[in-house]
């Protein structure tokens, strides 16, 4: 038994240091990636996190210059679940960032498979792997990957009753809460009807504590904080998401808002029609879903999010319709990664429709689940 142990332990300490070698040498290949505004960010504490010019010149001493300057955007009470990254070099922080990612990821997948009472399967080892968001994220090194552990504490927590977890892990999503918008405010309407208090409450808690402790570090973070949000508001690129699309083809900026809307009021809808039976694993992480399909603000690599709604979905699946929605998405990634829009004039905005791809699938999923179901009980 002990000799198991021991020859499992010492396999999981060989393959992370493998990985971690691996993200090393790949940091100091790629370009400088956006974990460069977190890793300046926690190092620039108690200066200001959010300025460009201290961010250009603390890039440029460290040998990782880049123009424009990678700078944050979260909010201040995101910032002390990065400022470990403050104690390392850049090269350190990409491997340390990229390992940690793996291992919430599979974390993460094996948590909800489990909690769904699945049969045994490699799914979740091998589903989150193939998912292209997951490389992406993993290149990258986003915030993101925070949000998803956040929300599978909270579909875990809340499942189980464990309202102070639940409201906890709240704090983590709120470091990025435009791609989970509806997400939170399905929150608020099933915590106030479900009379379950102690999860706002705690959520508060947690925020607070978060926002004085960076705000004992930089007593002006606030003021910082809200100068680059305004300029945050007044960009006006196009993001690779169907408001993008819109944008695009009409050129009228303020339409990108139109799936924002319509994601509230399909959410009214939604909730109307299941607030009585609510269940988290099959309501909350569709609106989990929907909230990065229609989220005014977001990337490829905050499609990671959908990763909850697709593990739910192959757990009650027949498979082929799934699999074959799932597929055809997943090749928008390899495309994108592969560089294969690049070389014919497109950037990022390929992947706008890939959301929408994830959805598809799962809808898929339920209907001929619902439809399997039907069958059974005739």
């Amino acid at each position: 038994m002990w000799l198991k142990r021991i020859l499992k332990v010492s396999l999981i300490a060989f393959v992370c240091g493998v990985l971690f070698v691996a993200a090393f040498m790949a940091a100091g290949v790629l370009p400088v990636q956006d974990l460069a505004q977190y890793w300046s960010a926690a190092h620039l504490i108690r200066a200001n996190p959010y300025s460009f010019q201290l961010v250009a010149q603390f890039e440029h001493s460290q040998g990782i210059a880049i123009d424009p300057p990678l700078v944050l955007k979260n909010p201040p009470w995101a910032i002390p679940f990065f400022l470990p990254l403050g104690l390392v070099g850049y090269r350190v922080a990409f491997a340390l960032w990229t390992l940690f990612s793996l291992v919430i990821i599979m974390a993460c997948t094996r948590g909800i498979w489990h909690e769904l009472h699945a049969r045994s399967s490699l799914t979740p080892l091998i589903l989150p792997l193939l998912f292209g968001p997951v490389i992406v994220q993993l290149m990258l090194g986003q915030w993101t990957i925070l949000v998803l552990s956040g929300i599978t504490l909270f579909l875990i927590a809340a499942e189980r009753k464990h309202d102070w977890i639940a409201g906890a892990s709240l704090v983590l999503v709120l470091g990025k809460p435009h791609v989970a918008l509806l997400f939170l405010v399905a929150i608020a309407l099933w915590a106030a009807q479900q009379r379950r208090w102690r999860i706002p409450v705690s959520a508060l808690i947690a925020l607070a504590s978060a926002s004085l402790f960076v705000e004992v570090l930089n007593p002006h973070i606030w003021a910082q904080f809200l100068e680059r949000t305004s300029q945050v508001v007044h960009e006006a690129e196009s993001y690779p998401n169907l408001g993008g699309i819109l944008y695009d083809l009409t050129g009228v900026h303020s339409l990108a808002l139109i799936p924002q809307i319509a994601g509230l009021i399909w959410l009214a809808f939604y909730w109307k029609r299941h607030r009585f039976h609510w269940n988290w694993w099959e309501h909350g992480t569709m609106v989990v879903l929907c909230s990065v399909v229609c989220s005014y603000y977001s990337y490829p690599y905050d499609e990671i999010l959908a990763l909850p709604a697709l593990i739910v979905a192959s757990a009650n699946s027949t498979r082929r319709e799934f699999l074959i929605a799932f597929l055809i998405t997943d090749l928008g990634y390899a495309l994108y990664i592969t560089d294969v829009p690049g070389r014919l004039g497109y950037g990022y905005m390929f992947l706008s429709w890939t959301a929408t791809g994830w959805l598809v699938a799962c809808i898929l999923s339920r209907c001929t689940w619902a439809r399997a179901e039907r069958i059974h009980q005739a």
